[in-house]
């Protein structure tokens, strides 16, 4: 992509849309579809600007403090000003703090993995995760993005939307197979999303870790906002009977509250 040409683009059609600041944003981005390090020539290919401009906003997002270079490899990583920007909306965002305390009664009641998930476009993105003893320290991070076919609560996000305008989500962006187990024949995600328009709910195995079974439900929250609350547990400890007889009830009588709340 010629980055002059998408900025003035952008311009022309917003006044005050500032394209710099745009680009600048790619970078920073970039780390969030990779984690770990990355390279200037990583950089510049990922985010579609040439290594010249990369290279000055690596420089800026340095020296504000937002990156740090490896001495030996020169290779790049956020630094923790990023994680402060995370907690200052998870701390302020008055979602959170409406569904924090439902999550936590959940939790406790069965001892499970509990998350809060919301859509960003072809995207679910988990806001609030309250882990059990079974998840690895990835799974118990918020703001984790994945793409919404990839997971119980992607798909129950999914529902919202007509069989057109999800075919065109799977052209845009195909699933991604995590697991030799991973659904993402196209057919087979609409059957199981019309399933959960119906059920209000949707029950998944081995989707994103192999033996893992998980269910969700769509919330409607005081606000008028749409949500996922989810959870996870191992099919060792959890059959699909059983997480239709004891999660499934706890689960609507969470979004029956988050509603009156």
């Amino acid at each position: 992509m010629n980055e002059d040409a998408s900025g003035d683009g952008a311009e022309k059609k917003d006044a005050l849309y500032v394209a710099a600041v745009e680009r600048a944003m790619r970078v920073l981005e970039a780390f969030a579809s990779k984690p770990g390090d990355l390279g200037l020539t990583e950089l510049a290919d990922m985010t579609g600007l040439g290594k010249s401009a990369a290279q000055r906003f690596v420089y800026t997002w340095e020296k504000l403090g937002y990156l740090v270079r490896e001495p030996a490899s020169r290779r790049l990583r956020l630094t923790s000003k990023a994680v402060e920007l995370g907690h200052s909306y998870l701390k302020g965002d008055p979602l959170i703090a409406q569904v924090a305390p439902h999550l936590a009664t959940l939790r406790d009641q069965f001892g499970l993995a509990v998350n809060l998930s919301v859509r960003r476009g072809d995207d679910m993105v988990y806001l609030l995760r309250l882990p059990s003893h079974e998840l690895t320290l990835a799974e118990m991070l918020p703001g984790r993005r994945l793409p919404a076919w990839s997971n119980a609560s992607g798909r129950m996000l999914l529902t919202t939307s007509s069989d057109d305008e999800l075919r065109a989500i799977f052209k845009r962006q195909p699933p991604l197979a995590f697991t030799p187990r991973t659904t993402t024949d196209l057919e087979t995600l609409l059957a199981q999303i019309a399933r959960a328009r119906t059920n209000g709910y949707v029950i998944t195995e081995h989707q994103v870790h192999m033996h893992q079974i998980a269910v969700a439900i769509l919330a409607t929250v005081s606000s008028g906002a749409q949500v996922a609350i989810g959870v996870a547990t191992s099919m060792g400890d959890y059959s699909t009977k059983r997480v239709e007889a004891e999660l499934v009830p706890a689960l609507f009588k969470t979004a029956a509250a988050l509603h009156a709340a």
